[in-house]
C-alpha cells in the first residue's frame, strides 16, 4: 500500500532544509529606499541622499577593534539606522576620513533582511529562515545572533517577536 504524505509535512520538511542554509555575503545587505546598502560598503553623501532624509546624526565614540580604534557615527532615518565608521581605513588604502558602512540596524516593518525577515514578524520565522543560532538573554532582552567570518546579523526577539534587526561588522 502507497503512504500519501501531505503537502504541508512536504513543505515543513523544505522549510527545515532553508533553515539550515548557511550564512552568505548577501545575508548583509538590505534594499533600503530601492538602494542596496552592505555592511562594508563605502559610506558618502551620494548613499546618504539615496537613503532619504536623515533626522540626525551623533558621533557614538571610537570603539576598540584589535589594536585599533575607530570613529563611529550613527545617521537616524525614519525605521533604520545606519553606523559609518573608518574602520580598516588603513588596511583599505584610505585616509583616516574614509567611512564604510559599519552597522544597519532596522526598525521598521517595511524593511527586510535579504532572507525575508522583518521587525514584527514572529521569533519562530528567525528560526525558520537562519536556523537555531545563538541565543543570549540580556538586560531583559531575547537575542538570536548568526555569524560569517567578521559580519554579525543579530534579532531581538523579546516578548516572541522580531523588535530590531542589527547588521554588524565584529569587532573582535
Amino acid at each position: 500500500m502507497r503512504r500519501i504524505i501531505p503537502v504541508f509535512v512536504l513543505l515543513l520538511g523544505l522549510s527545515a532544509q532553508a533553515a539550515q542554509t548557511p550564512l552568505a555575503e548577501n545575508d548583509f545587505t538590505v534594499e533600503i529606499n530601492k538602494q542596496t546598502v552592505t555592511l562594508g560598503q563605502n559610506w558618502d553623501r551620494n548613499l546618504l541622499a539615496a537613503l532619504g532624509k536623515q533626522i540626525s546624526e551623533d558621533f557614538v565614540g571610537e570603539v576598540p577593534f584589535g589594536d585599533e580604534n575607530y570613529k563611529f557615527y550613527r545617521h537616524i532615518f525614519a525605521g533604520f539606522d545606519i553606523y559609518s565608521a573608518n574602520i580598516d581605513w588603513q588596511q583599505r588604502g584610505k585616509s583616516i576620513d574614509s567611512y564604510v558602512i559599519g552597522q544597519i540596524t532596522l526598525h521598521s516593518p517595511t524593511l527586510h533582511t535579504a532572507r525575508g525577515v522583518t521587525p514584527g514578524d514572529a521569533k519562530q520565522s528567525v528560526i525558520e529562515h537562519y536556523g537555531a543560532g545563538e541565543t543570549a538573554n540580556s538586560d531583559g532582552e531575547e537575542w538570536i545572533m548568526y555569524s560569517l567570518k567578521r559580519k554579525n546579523i543579530a534579532f531581538d526577539v523579546t516578548g516572541g517577536k522580531v523588535n530590531v534587526i542589527n547588521i554588524s561588522t565584529d569587532n573582535d
